[in-house]
């Protein structure tokens, strides 16, 4: 006679999937693309004057159509700060994104990435840089994905 075996019944097993899911940080991806809707003036014009205008100071870029900035402090746990740079370049003529790179930096001086933008960081961070840029013909789009799904659908 083989062993017996507890089995879970489905609804337990629906239960205990539905709160690890729940309960799971809803994944965001480490960009934001947004639309450009304006040709008054030039692209790299309209993202430097709306980093400068939500507080991000400027810092050279890794390539020339890069505008970089400097690693603002967001939150600070016991044994460890979050801190995040953003990277903003221009994705083909009618697009930007915006890079976000959030890390973890502990007290023993390590850093460690995040590896997606937590809700808290992606409201810290793209809320008032959202309302600066659209304000300036700049929309946000989302990510690639949500930005080629309206396209698709039109």
């Amino acid at each position: 006679m083989p062993a017996d075996r507890t089995i879970l019944p489905i609804p337990v097993f629906v239960t205990v999937l539905v709160v690890c899911f729940g309960c799971s940080p809803s994944l965001y991806p480490l960009y934001r693309d947004y639309e450009v809707t304006t040709e008054d003036e030039p692209v790299r014009t309209l993202l430097r004057e709306s980093l400068e205008e939500v507080g991000w100071t400027l810092v050279p870029g890794h390539a020339p159509n890069v505008l970089a900035t400097d690693v603002r402090r967001l939150q600070q746990w016991g044994l460890y700060q979050v801190v995040v740079s953003l990277e903003a370049a221009p994705v083909g003529g009618q697009y930007v994104r915006v890079f976000v790179h959030p890390y973890r930096e502990y007290v023993t001086g390590h850093r460690s990435k995040i590896p997606y933008l937590k809700g808290s960081i992606r409201r810290s961070v793209l809320r008032d840089l959202d309302v600066a840029l659209e304000s300036r013909g700049l929309l946000a789009v989302g990510t690639g994905i949500s930005r080629d799904r309206k396209h698709t659908a039109q």
